[in-house]
C-alpha cells in the first residue's frame, strides 16, 4: 500500500511540473488571443498557432524567456511572424517561439545585426549552432513591437515540440504559469445546417433541420473574458442520445495542417469562429469522429447535445432535437 501510495504522489508531482514547465514571456499581463484560432491575414487562411498577450497598445515591453535553453534560430522581416526568436528546451524537448519583436535584446543583437544591416529590409533567417548562445529562464530576449502580420503591438507566443517525422505545435496555455481572474462566458450563438440558421436557447431544446445521410452542423461559438477578450473555446463536443458522436480539441496542431484551417466554416474571421461538426478529412484537432455510425439513419427521435469546455474546465451544454427533411 506505500508503494502505492508513493506512485500516486509522483505521478500527481509529475503532472504539477509538466503543467506549469514555462514561466510568463511577458509580466502582468493577460491573454487576448488563443490557440487554434482562424486567422484570414496574410496570403492564405490559417490557424493561429499560439497564444497572444496584451502589451497594452505599447511597444519595447521586455519580453523573457519561458525557460532556460539556447538560442536556435531568429527571424527578422518575416511577413507573417516579423522579428521572432527560437528558443530550444532541450531537457524539456521543446522549443518556444516570440514573435512581432519590435527588437532583440543586445545580447542577440550582437550576433545579428551585421547580418541585418547587409540584407536590410530581406527575410532572414539565422540558425545557430546548438548550445553557443545559452539563455537563462527570465532572461530579456527582446522587446516588444508589432513587425510583421501584427495589426497592433503585442506578443505572440507558440510552443514547438521538433519530430522527425513533422513538428507539432501545442497549446502554450497547457505549459505556463497563467492565472485568468476575469469572468467567463462560453456562448453558442448560433447552429447552421442546410444553409439555414437556427438560433439557440441555452434552458430550452432547439429543433435543428438536416437532410442527406446525417446532419452537417455548423456552429457559431465563441468566449468572452472580461470585457474586452474574446477567444475560441478549447473543445466542442456533439452527442446523439448520450452517444459521443464529434469532438474537437484544440490542443495541438501539426505544422503541415497550419494553413488548412478546414474545421472552420465559412464567415469565420478573427473572432468570428464557425466550427464543423463534421468533416471529410483527418485533422490533429478533430479528436473523434464517429459519424460512419450514423449515416443514413433516421435521427428524428433522437436527442443531441452540444458541449462546450474551456481551458479552465468550465462547460456550457446546448440541447437540440433532429428534423429530417428529406
Amino acid at each position: 500500500m506505500r508503494k502505492i501510495f508513493i506512485l500516486i504522489i509522483n505521478f500527481l508531482f509529475l503532472i504539477n511540473i509538466f503543467a506549469s514547465v514555462f514561466n510568463l514571456p511577458i509580466k502582468d499581463s493577460y491573454i487576448t488571443s488563443s490557440f487554434g484560432e482562424y486567422r484570414n491575414t496574410g496570403n492564405n487562411p490559417h490557424f493561429h498557432m499560439g497564444i497572444d498577450f496584451s502589451t497594452f497598445n505599447r511597444e519595447n515591453i521586455d519580453v523573457l524567456t519561458a525557460a532556460e535553453g539556447y538560442l536556435e534560430k531568429v527571424w527578422i522581416n518575416d511577413p507573417v511572424y516579423g522579428n521572432t526568436i527560437f528558443i530550444k528546451h532541450p531537457d524539456l524537448g521543446l522549443t518556444t517561439v516570440y514573435a512581432h519583436l519590435n527588437s532583440f535584446s543586445k545580447k542577440i543583437t550582437g550576433f545579428t545585426e551585421q547580418i541585418n544591416e547587409e540584407f536590410s529590409t530581406k527575410r532572414i533567417e539565422i540558425i545557430f549552432p546548438e548550445e553557443e548562445l545559452k539563455i537563462n529562464k527570465g532572461e530579456v530576449i527582446a522587446y516588444s513591437g508589432s513587425t510583421g502580420e501584427a495589426m497592433a503591438p503585442h506578443l505572440h507566443f507558440e510552443v514547438w515540440e521538433m519530430k522527425e517525422n513533422g513538428n507539432i505545435i501545442r497549446d502554450a496555455l497547457e505549459y505556463i504559469e497563467y492565472k485568468e481572474t476575469r469572468e467567463k462566458n462560453l456562448e453558442l450563438l448560433s447552429i447552421r445546417s442546410n444553409n439555414k440558421y437556427f438560433d439557440i436557447k441555452k434552458d430550452e431544446i432547439s429543433t435543428i433541420e438536416y437532410s442527406g445521410d446525417y446532419p452537417n452542423l455548423e456552429i457559431r461559438v465563441r468566449e468572452k473574458i472580461g470585457n474586452n477578450t474574446t477567444i475560441l473555446p478549447k473543445k466542442m463536443s456533439l452527442y446523439i442520445d448520450n452517444r459521443i458522436v464529434y469532438k474537437l480539441n484544440f490542443a495541438q496542431i501539426k505544422e503541415e495542417e497550419a494553413y488548412n484551417p478546414s474545421v472552420f466554416g465559412y464567415g469565420s474571421t478573427a473572432t468570428v469562429y464557425w466550427l464543423k461538426l463534421y468533416s471529410k478529412e483527418a485533422l490533429t484537432p478533430i479528436e473523434i469522429d464517429n459519424w460512419g455510425q450514423f449515416i443514413g439513419k433516421n435521427l428524428n427521435n433522437s436527442v443531441g447535445k452540444i458541449e462546450l469546455e474551456d481551458f479552465w474546465g468550465n462547460k456550457e451544454i446546448y440541447n437540440i432535437r433532429f428534423n429530417k427533411l428529406y
